[in-house]
């Protein structure tokens, strides 16, 4: 009887059959509990097919009865893998490894976790044991390159992505990467080059587009980089992404065709909610009527428009849609227009315990003009740049004329740079989030020079500076208290936004120094689950107060039905 089960199990699960495989699988553990093989493949087809907690039963039962197959420890592993659990998952794949050495796949897949769990070093070598293994492979080669562009040995990681391209020169993902390293290193026309290719084999892939568009900004070809957004949305269309989860919300997202918007993606994302999304074209109200009508219905929509700086010629194409919707509308392009840099001083003026400095909006030739005292330097910066991108501090008039020789741009901010250096010396910068005017806490970035953002402060590689971010993350008011904490919160009931945020730092003399405020703050929870485990407990609660809002502004007895087209968004990822 086994024999024929075994047979009949076979044939179905190598036609495809999984239903008919299942079935022949468990009537023979009825007869034979123990049979490793049942055990195995059919806790696979059960994880295939989503029923995870049986799955698992069934694959601990498969490595107790046969603890030498690596296929069984490996197939245990990977569904820890897949529900996030990479801690549990990491010395699962280490024992398939052992037991079978050139198991590439298993090897590529430690690395994967290791990887995302910050053990960066581990899963390098993970993934060269992995190419050692089966040479042909290309997963483990593009994720080797991942990791180093990662811990930023960019040449080497150059190199990588060049190496998997000349295997697979049609991998997207390949071209996107190599394009976003180079970009990093500088070498503005090959990242061009690359992210030109990874769209012309993938017109629709937003990162590439995206990356493209930065790469044109940080080339000062701004009216190209434009251009290239605008195409891009108007190709896209309305861009229909179902949930991967349970989410039974379907939000729209309302975005216009240039680098104006926050990345709603981050907020809303597949596993909570279904989404819509529409890349508005510039000042055509008139296309409102035509727009809506393309439109499934949505429970809520999200205004994604957020830099006002580029926001200009969407805004008014914004309002006729939103006039037009009939659903709830978070973010509201009215509110968000008096988020501009030039603005936020009067809309803040008079917090107690808040310095806002002032705040100009300049031409080329009152910069060449301006008369800068000694030691009285100014930030300028060109209107609509955001990361610190072309930030410039300058401290005469030689530096001025110097800026203005290398920064085409019509325009500029202009701001009195205040030195908000901390008693230890270093610069921190506090980002803090508001949701439905609530505050909440995302991340400290410190560093010894002025310009700080995330990406520039070493935090992976400091314990000391993470232990004071963490501390920071699970109480806010301790590092903001009495009046600077209720300066933060006056803030948040300034704005009015449903979705804000500010960075700032603490002066000296114990007041809250705003450098921005406005719906464009960046919220993710990318960062390696080892090295940042205190993030992953912090951040969850900035969607869970996302999830709480939309539910309080939908409709009374409002629900559209949750089926959607399929998925229009690809995100890059680690290749299994």
């Amino acid at each position: 009887m086994d024999q024929a089960l075994i047979a009949a199990a076979r044939q179905h699960y190598q036609a495809g059959h999984r239903a008919e495989a299942a079935a022949a699988y468990r009537q023979l553990l009825d007869h034979t509990p123990d049979h490793p093989e049942a055990l195995l493949l059919l806790g696979l087809i059960l994880a295939d097919c989503g029923d995870a907690t049986l799955a698992e039963d069934l694959l601990r039962r498969a490595v107790a009865v046969s603890p030498g197959n690596a296929m069984a420890w490996h197939s245990l592993a990977m569904l820890l893998q897949t529900r996030g659990d990479d801690s549990g998952a990491v010395p699962l794949f280490e024992t398939a490894v052992a037991l079978q050495p050139g198991f590439a796949p298993a090897a590529n897949d430690l690395g994967a976790s290791l990887h995302r769990l910050g053990r960066r070093a581990q899963a390098l070598a993970a993934f060269e044991r992995a190419i050692a293994a089966d040479p042909d492979f290309v997963g483990p080669r593009f994720n080797r390159a991942t990791a180093l562009a990662e811990m930023k040995r960019r040449d080497e990681a150059v190199a990588g992505f060049q190496d998997v391209l000349a295997r697979d020169p049609s991998s997207r993902e390949a071209w996107y990467s190599l394009g976003v390293t180079l970009t990093d290193l500088g070498r503005l026309d090959l990242a061009e080059r690359a992210c030109r290719q990874a769209i012309a084999l993938d017109p629709a892939y937003d990162d590439a587009t995206t990356q493209l568009a930065q790469v044109l900004e940080r080339a000062h070809r701004g009216d190209e980089a434009a251009q290239v957004l605008l195409e891009h949305g108007r190709r896209l269309g309305v861009v229909v992404r179902p949930s991967t989860g349970e989410g039974k919300r379907r939000v729209l997202i309302i975005a216009g065709a240039a680098s104006c918007n926050v990345r709603a993606s981050y907020l809303f994302d597949a596993a909570r909610y279904s989404t819509v999304a529409i890349h508005l074209p510039p000042s055509d109200p008139d296309a409102a009527a035509a727009l809506a009508a393309t439109l499934p219905p949505c429970d809520i929509a999200f205004n994604a428009i957020a830099n006002m700086d580029r926001a200009g010629p969407f805004l008014e194409t914004a309002e006729a849609l939103i006039g037009r919707l009939g659903c709830p509308v978070l973010n509201p392009p009215a509110k968000v227009a008096r988020t501009r840099r030039d603005s936020t001083p009067l809309e803040l003026a008079g917090i107690p315990g808040l310095e806002v400095p002032a705040t100009r909006r300049v031409g080329r030739d009152e910069l060449a003009a301006l008369d800068i005292p000694v030691g009285v330097p100014v930030l300028v910066r060109p209107t609509g740049s955001h990361g610190g991108e072309d930030l410039v501090r300058v401290g005469d008039r030689a530096e001025m004329a110097a800026l203005l020789a290398a920064l085409p741009h019509p325009e500029f901010y202009l701001t009195p740079y205040v030195d908000y250096r901390s008693p230890d010396g270093m610069y921190r910068k506090y980002r803090l989030i508001f949701v439905d005017r609530r505050v909440f806490p995302y991340h400290l970035a410190v560093n010894q020079d002025w310009l700080v953002h995330y990406f520039r402060a070493d935090m992976e590689h400091q314990a000391a500076l993470r232990q004071e971010e963490e501390a920071f993350l699970e109480d806010w008011r301790s590092v903001f208290p009495g009046r600077l904490g209720e300066a933060v919160e006056e803030v948040a009931r300034r704005l009015d936004l449903d979705y804000a945020g500010i960075d700032c730092s603490i002066t000296a003399d114990g007041t809250v120094l705003l450098f921005e405020a406005n719906a464009s703050m960046l919220v993710h929870l990318h960062d390696p689950t080892e090295t940042f485990a205190y993030k992953y407990r912090a951040v969850p609660r900035i969607f869970a107060a996302l999830d709480r809002m939309v539910e309080s502004h939908l409709l009374p007895d409002r629900m559209v039905e949750s089926h959607l087209l399929p998925d229009r968004m690809v995100e890059s990822r680690l290749l299994p």
